[in-house]
């Protein structure tokens, strides 16, 4: 048998082996969690384009994004109860490749020029859909920490408990890492960013200003952490009786 001969033999057992996963079909275990890493980002990019506005509840200031934020801890701690640490860690790679897609598409729709017959003025475009750098730096170092050590804290919980005490390795790991995600993205943004800012268009947020909205934010979350234990039970047994774990 010649070199050509099995060099087109090679091809066309390489062409049968790629139109036979092309036409695989996708396991439940496979197609359940493509259905929470899309609802994770689809989290995550609403947060990004709402917390831009602030609301008070009582005296307490907060971020919009505060509302979806925490969900995405929620099901980040459910793909690594059933999945394990690495298909965590890979939504939390696609979730900042998305951010970063997203923040850029917006500075592009920003940047083309308007009908004049628009029924949005560029002003009102730009308003609610711009970024400022800070923010997106911010919003990205806190991220990619508070979720990276969300994972490994859970991981490291469920070794320690031998699997159980969900609950303990849910509260544990996501009100460290929500922690984390606050001061974080508080620092970059509001006192970090106006430092380094030479267009000394932003500056600095005051202490007093600064400490209670960070407090009130961690505070929300805290909250919103220990009621929602119940979903993650609900989320990892549900999700172990889709893919047939149970």
């Amino acid at each position: 048998m010649d070199w050509a001969t099995i060099k087109l033999k090679t091809i066309l057992a390489k062409e049968v082996l790629v139109e036979s996963f092309r036409e695989q079909t996708p396991s439940r275990a496979e197609s359940v969690y493509v259905l929470l890493v899309s609802t994770f980002l689809a989290i995550l990019l609403i947060t990004n384009l709402i917390t831009a506005k602030y609301f008070v509840i009582g005296t307490i200031l907060l971020t919009a994004g505060a509302i979806t934020y925490p969900f995405t801890f929620l099901l980040n701690d459910i793909i690594t109860e059933v999945y394990g640490k690495r298909k965590a860690k890979l939504a939390v790679w696609l979730g900042l490749m998305a951010s970063i897609f997203m923040v850029v598409i917006l500075q592009i729709a920003n940047g083309v020029p308007i009908y004049e017959g628009s029924p949005v003025e560029q002003r009102t475009f730009q308003s609610v859909f711009s970024f400022t750098p800070g923010i997106v730096l911010g919003s990205m170092v806190a991220y990619l920490v508070a979720q990276f050590t969300d994972i490994y804290l859970f991981s490291f919980c469920r070794r320690l408990t031998k699997g159980k005490h969900l609950w303990l390795r849910n509260n544990v790991s996501t009100l460290i890492s929500q922690l984390l995600d606050t001061i974080i993205f508080g620092v970059i943004a509001w006192i970090v960013w106006p430092l380094l800012d030479l267009s000394n268009v932003s500056k600095p947020v005051a202490w007093s200003t600064w400490y209670q909205v960070i407090i009130a934010e961690y505070i929300f979350k805290v909250i919103f952490t220990l009621l929602s234990t119940p979903l993650v039970y609900l989320g990892v047994y549900a999700t172990k009786r889709w893919v047939k774990a149970l």
